[in-house]
């Protein structure tokens, strides 16, 4: 059984006597495997990129890498990633090999006190045969065995234990990854454990966009680049996405908690670093 840090109110129901039945309340604070509960003033935030605009096999895309290289920047300068807990795989780098060992790389390195954000951008494909989405790898032919499955990506993530994962996939069909505000609301949603996922769109087609930014990352950007609270939980950045990209675009992100990969209602909060 997994370890997990969760804190709440647990019922337990007492033996019944002479008809009745007792109820008594009583309060579960389960550490993690280090025996420390997590400290958001100590977590390391993570950041695993993907991007490719220079497909070998197939049809090439204009904004990728300039998205994810925008994404990556706001993330350095304005809120608390470090340069040394970011990987980029750009074009050529962005192999099937390379995605996946990256990745699985993560599980060894990254502990529950961490927090992860994954950010493909990409070619997406979805096959109605397997009901099975893919993201597209930067040498793939037009052949799914070149592909990489979501249910392989779910299940490496699914052996990465951090504190908070926030998957993000700018991608056709990427909605197939998923199955199915006040201070005291972030204080509090911080402390249990998180697994969300924001994606371009759902079975569906999404646009590239010009030069510039796909309409679903120029959105992504703003709300970065703009708010200026000392800090925010995932969903209000998910939700401004949402209806910004579906008011813009014929696309309809999709943004929720992935709760096969074990979210327990929490949320990451992306907090602007200190002047």
């Amino acid at each position: 059984i997994r370890d997990r840090d969760v804190t709440g109110v647990q019922t337990c129901a007492l033996p019944i006597f002479n008809g009745n039945i007792a109820l008594r309340k009583f309060i579960v604070d389960r550490k993690n495997m280090d025996g420390t509960a997590y400290n958001p003033a100590e977590a390391r935030n993570f950041l695993f990129a993907v991007a490719i605009d220079d497909y070998k096999n197939i049809t090439k895309l204009k904004n990728p890498v300039k998205d994810v290289t925008d994404v990556t920047k706001v993330l350095l300068s304005k809120y608390n990633f470090e340069f040394d807990n970011v990987t980029l795989l750009k074009n050529e780098q962005a192999t099937r090999n390379n995605i996946i060992e990256g990745m699985r790389s993560l599980i060894e390195k990254l502990t529950p006190q961490d927090n992860l954000v994954l950010y493909f951008a990409g070619h997406g494909y979805f096959d109605k045969l397997l009901n099975e989405g893919y993201w597209v790898p930067v040498e793939a032919q037009n052949s799914v065995g070149d592909f990489i499955p979501n249910s392989l990506i779910l299940k490496i993530l699914d052996n990465i234990e951090t504190q908070h994962t926030f998957l993000v996939a700018d991608a056709c069909f990427s909605g197939s990854l998923f199955a199915s505000t006040t201070r005291g609301y972030v204080e509090n949603v911080e402390k249990f454990k998180s697994r969300w996922g924001l994606t371009s769109g759902r079975l569906e087609l999404v646009a590239d966009g010009e030069q510039g930014n796909s309409p679903f990352a120029r959105n992504f950007l703003d709300f970065l680049r703009n708010n200026s609270n000392r800090d925010f939980a995932v969903s209000e950045l998910v939700q401004y996405v949402k209806i910004k990209t579906a008011e813009e675009t014929n696309q309809t992100p999709l943004g929720n908690p992935i709760k096969s990969l074990g979210d327990e209602g929490g949320e990451f909060i992306f907090y602007h670093r200190k002047n």
